[in-house]
């Protein structure tokens, strides 16, 4: 049977004709680089090929809604095995089709006797996981499983159950793709595991408001040219809006009194006081509200009116 000579044989062979024969041997041993070369471009070709091959049959699944469960499941299982560049791609898209899907899937959920259902199982701190194990309806098995496996988590807002894209998943595919798409998963992870908002009354501190807000802001800054700068644009101009308006029933300034929330403006203090205004379009913007505000008493006027509307432009 006739051998092929490897790399890894021709380093071997080497280094015993080395041994048995002295120096005058190596001559005719390394006589095969062209060989190594070979075997080399051979296995990084065969890589991409790989490569190419798992990244497109993600892409032919992905085109089928009634095939994401299975697209995530194997991104999950296979997304090591491809560049950085691909694995943003593939994660991405994944996003867009959880997306795109999401309120079909909400359909279904919306159903009077699912969310009846829903009402008498749900316990706080249950997920779909739970919920599958908690009841014995087949059909509701199938749908919660059907929502888990293919991104989907539950939550609940004004006596509605409702899914969400499950963005603490994707943290399994987070060492593979590129840093920027890193920095947007933890973003998204965040605003999913600890929602800012509630029945439109804020669920995080000040503090929390803040942080989120500048490491938005610092995203903008480092990845102007990422797939998702747009995204974390629209959610740090949220925060900055949050930053000076508050919410709904958690607003900035009392509605009767006009009176500025004490615990907000010291939370807005200290992260003028600890950062830097220069450097921090942000933290410039909340000085410059805290300026106005300290001059006006820490009274909603108009002209602290005028200054939020211009620091929101």
């Amino acid at each position: 049977m006739k051998k092929t000579v490897t790399a890894a044989t021709a380093a071997a062979l080497m280094i015993a004709l080395t041994l048995q024969t002295g120096a005058g041997a190596v001559h005719a041993a390394t006589a095969q680089p062209a060989a190594s070369k070979s075997a080399v471009s051979a296995a990084v070709s065969a890589k991409t090929k790989h490569a190419n091959a798992i990244y497109n049959h993600m892409m032919e699944l992905l085109k089928k809604p009634a095939k994401q469960a299975e697209a995530l499941a194997y991104m999950e299982k296979n997304i090591y095995q491809v560049t950085p560049y691909q694995a943003m791609l593939m994660a991405l898209k994944m996003e867009n089709a959880e997306n795109a899907n999401l309120e079909a899937r909400n359909q279904k959920f919306y159903k009077d006797n699912v969310q009846r259902s829903l009402m008498k199982l749900m316990k706080q701190g249950d997920d779909l996981t739970s919920l599958i194990n908690k009841t014995s309806d087949k059909n509701l098995k199938a749908l919660f499983k059907g929502a888990r496996d293919s991104g989907y988590r539950l939550e609940t807002a004004e006596g509605m159950f409702y899914l969400v894209l499950d963005y603490p998943r994707f943290q399994k595919v987070r060492p593979y793709v590129t840093n920027d798409i890193k920095s947007y998963i933890d973003i998204m992870t965040a605003e999913t595991k600890n929602r800012f908002a509630n029945d439109a009354a804020l669920s995080i501190s000040w503090q929390e408001v803040i942080k989120r807000a500048q490491i938005q802001e610092a995203f903008v800054k480092s990845y102007p040219k990422s797939n998702r700068v747009t995204q974390v644009k629209a959610l740090y101009q949220l925060y900055l809006s949050i930053s000076m308006n508050g919410l709904n029933n958690t607003p900035m300034f009392d509605y009767d009194s006009k009176k500025i929330d004490p615990k907000a403006k010291a939370a807005l203090e200290a992260a003028v006081s600890k950062g830097n205004p220069a450097t921090s379009g942000y933290l410039k913007r909340i000085k410059g509200f805290l300026d106005v505000v300290n001059k006006n008493k820490d009274t909603l006027t108009p002209e602290v009116r005028n200054y939020i509307h211009s620091a929101l432009k």
